[in-house]
């Protein structure tokens, strides 16, 4: 092959390669799209005894923000499905619980978890 033709076929793989990148913003959006989050939220306010919440996503413990309304956390995560168990501690004297389950994480959308105490009312 004539250098001519070599060094004009790679411009032209050049040039067209430049045209099909996406410009640094649009890849930043594509990135921000890949979030989304989840929202804990209970009905706590009906027990009638002290209790200690510990949640966990995906194995890493997760720092809980005020618990003195019934959303317990609000966070953001990747895109996917994720597992989170809780661990409930009390202080009269009942057994911890442990509530595992999954969640699916949507772009730009949050997902909710209840947890349901009536469902331990041997606590309320």
């Amino acid at each position: 092959m004539k250098p001519e033709k070599f060094i004009g076929i790679m411009l032209i793989t050049l040039l067209l390669s430049c045209e099909m990148e996406e410009p640094p913003a649009c890849s930043e959006n594509k990135v921000d799209r890949q979030i989304g989050e989840v929202s804990f939220e209970t009905n706590q306010h009906i027990m009638n005894s002290s209790f200690e919440l510990e949640i966990y996503i995906d194995g890493k413990k997760i720092n809980q923000q005020d618990k003195s309304n019934d959303i317990i956390l609000s966070k953001k995560l990747k895109v996917g499905i994720h597992n989170y168990e809780i661990k409930i501690y009390t202080f009269n004297g009942e057994p911890s619980k442990t509530i595992k389950g999954r969640f699916i994480i949507q772009p730009d959308k949050t997902s909710e978890v209840f947890i349901d105490f009536k469902n331990y009312n041997s606590w309320t």
